[in-house]
């Protein structure tokens, strides 16, 4: 007799079939983890920059080296002088507004000083009436052209000669403050000065000759009818020599045999003068492939005019064909702009020098370079 008691317990179960969550949620898993390993790798090798999937570069920021503040109070200077025989006495009353608007003013790291002649924040409040009232005084007396720029050269010439500790020039307004200055000083102040009169005047520059000169400046002027006097010829006229910084010299008239060679002549109108202020550096790296560098600068523009159309260009030395450029960008006189990125720079095994050129106008403006390794 058969026993059916393991029958009747098997008819009181039910089988329950397994879960396959766990395996779909495993693989998910793993697919997930195998995509982002791609991704990595493919974000390290660099296959991805030609979607955009890589860091966007700041947007470039423009900011104002130098606010105007504006105010109506003054001070006043007293001024003596004597010219052929004559004795001469002004008072000038100085806007504090434009004084203070200069003296706070970073001076540019370039050696053309035209931009202190050519600035226009001095000039119709300082420079044209100061100007004005010397060519009055020069029409009184009925001096000619050529005793018009002696004249205005012995108001300058009179102020006391100052030897400077710091190498940086002084716009008009502060020499006049200071009633002197060295001899670029003088020579920007009596340029700008004729300048106002309509006069055709450059700046002269000669460099150190030995290890006691500490070089000069002087002005040169164009001016028909004069017979005799030493000249330069630039742009192909002849500019007479005017020595600013002491009496009783006149146009035409070298104080010193190592003047007859100048070593640059400035011509007084506005130009860009654009140069690299900061660098920002880094480099990103990677699994796969090369790493790259990228650059971010800020340029200002020290001139007297707008700069336009101006880009960075950056590559490491010998791999000049590989090189990044920014976007174009255009810069008001007296601005700076941050932020102007070039990235993706292949940088060689082993590292290497990275060069960074400033260009404008088809011309390299400024430069700069960094060993990387």
């Amino acid at each position: 007799m058969m026993d059916n008691s393991g029958g009747d317990w098997l008819e009181g179960q039910q089988v329950q079939p397994r879960s396959r969550w766990p395996v779909i949620l495993g693989g998910m898993a793993v697919v997930v983890v195998l995509l982002a390993a791609l991704g990595l790798i493919a974000w390290q090798a660099g296959w991805l920059s030609g979607l955009g999937l890589s860091s966007n570069p700041p947007t470039p920021e423009v900011t104002e080296l130098n606010p105007a503040v504006s105010s109506n109070e003054t001070v006043s200077r007293q001024y003596q002088w004597e010219f052929a025989g004559d004795s001469f006495r002004l008072t000038l009353q100085i806007p504090k507004d434009i004084y203070g608007y200069y003296t706070s003013m970073k001076r540019a790291p370039i050696e053309d000083y035209s931009i202190y002649v050519s600035h226009p924040g001095d000039d119709a409040r300082l420079v044209s009436p100061l100007a004005s009232e010397l060519k009055r005084l020069a029409v009184q007396k009925a001096y000619d052209s050529e005793e018009t720029v002696n004249f205005v050269a012995s108001f300058v010439q009179n102020l006391e000669y100052r030897w400077e500790d710091k190498e940086y020039p002084n716009y008009p307004v502060e020499t006049l403050v200071d009633k002197g200055g060295d001899c670029e000083d003088a020579a920007i102040l009596v340029a700008s000065l004729l300048q106002a009169m309509a006069y055709d005047v450059v700046l002269i520059r000669f460099d150190p000759k030995g290890e006691d000169d500490a070089g000069h400046m002087a002005v040169g002027v164009a001016l028909s009818g004069i017979s005799d006097g030493y000249s330069y010829t630039y742009d192909g006229k002849a500019y007479y020599y005017l020595e600013t910084t002491s009496t009783p010299w006149k146009l035409g008239e070298l104080p010193d045999p190592k003047y007859k060679t100048a070593d640059a002549i400035y011509a007084l109108k506005p130009v860009p003068a654009l140069r690299f202020t900061d660098f920002t550096w880094g480099l990103s790296k990677r699994l796969f492939g090369s790493d790259t560098a990228y650059l971010e600068v800020t340029v200002t523009n020290w001139g007297t005019a707008n700069a336009n159309g101006f880009h960075v260009r950056a590559f490491f030395d010998g791999y000049e064909s590989d090189a990044k450029i920014s976007a174009d960008y255009n810069l008001a006189y007296g601005y700076q702009i941050s932020g102007v990125s070039t990235r993706g720079i292949t940088v060689p095994s082993g590292g290497g020098t990275l060069f960074v050129e400033l260009w404008m106008d088809g011309e390299i403006v400024d430069d700069w370079s960094v060993g990387i390794s």
